[in-house]
């Protein structure tokens, strides 16, 4: 089972390795014999810089999904499925997975219920399933039928296909209300999102502010230091 918060703190360790070689590499005086292995531990630090940063600020994002859902913040709704249920609803999950245009199930349903069942959580960017969680996009399908809830979200990649995402869980009975408001909520925060121009602005302000920022503040260190002339 994936662990966010150990792969955030990995990512941050990662960074920190990084920034620690690239930064003394770059400031330290230079000279004519070392030149070549210096330039070659800068572009590696570098890439291992930046990359760790992509991921860090991924995984701390979702870590952080997780730290609040397990605080109670933002739940949109929380029922327990009982050992019976569970195995019941495994069962029919495992035999639907076998048939044609049947995207499988990527809740964890192996997980052992115990004698008090699995409890399931929801909240307005994440559900957590029992020790499964999973962070939710604004934008995610959701279908409610009588005793069970599916989950459906496309994550896009940078290159290739994307990636297909689908939760099926079953709802306890007297659960089915919730299940409801929880597929309301969240056609309500993409509604809103989709007529907010918020998303826009960043991505604007990213362009033109801080992608220049950062490659003055490169250029700028770069000419103390010595490496442009």
């Amino acid at each position: 089972m994936f662990d966010y918060i150990r792969s955030r703190n990995r990512a941050a360790v990662v960074f920190m390795i990084s920034l620690a070689v690239f930064v003394p590499a770059l400031v330290m005086p230079r000279s004519g014999e070392d030149l070549v292995v210096r330039k070659m531990i800068l572009f590696l630090s570098l890439g291992a810089m930046l990359i760790s940063g992509v991921w860090l600020i991924v995984r701390w994002d979702e870590a952080r999904r997780l730290m609040r859902l397990r605080s109670g913040e933002g739940v949109l709704a929380r029922w327990m499925i009982d050992p019976a249920r569970w195995a019941w609803f495994r069962h029919h999950s495992n035999e639907w997975d076998k048939l044609e245009n049947v995207r499988p199930n990527d809740a964890d349903l192996a997980q052992p219920p115990g004698q008090a069942g699995i409890e399931v959580v929801v909240t307005r960017d994440g559900i957590l399933i029992g020790e499964d969680f999973r962070p939710l996009e604004k934008d995610v399908g959701i279908t409610v039928r009588a005793d069970w809830i599916e989950f459906y979200q496309i994550i896009p990649k940078a290159d290739g296909p994307p990636l297909h995402m689908v939760l099926r869980l079953p709802l306890q009975p007297g659960s089915e209300s919730l299940a409801a408001e929880v597929q309301q909520a969240y056609q309500r925060a993409y509604h809103a999102a989709k007529s907010s121009r918020h998303p826009a602005i960043y991505v604007l302000l990213f362009c033109f502010v801080g992608l220049p920022a950062v490659t003055l503040l490169i250029w700028y260190v770069a000419k103390v230091t010595g490496w442009t002339e």
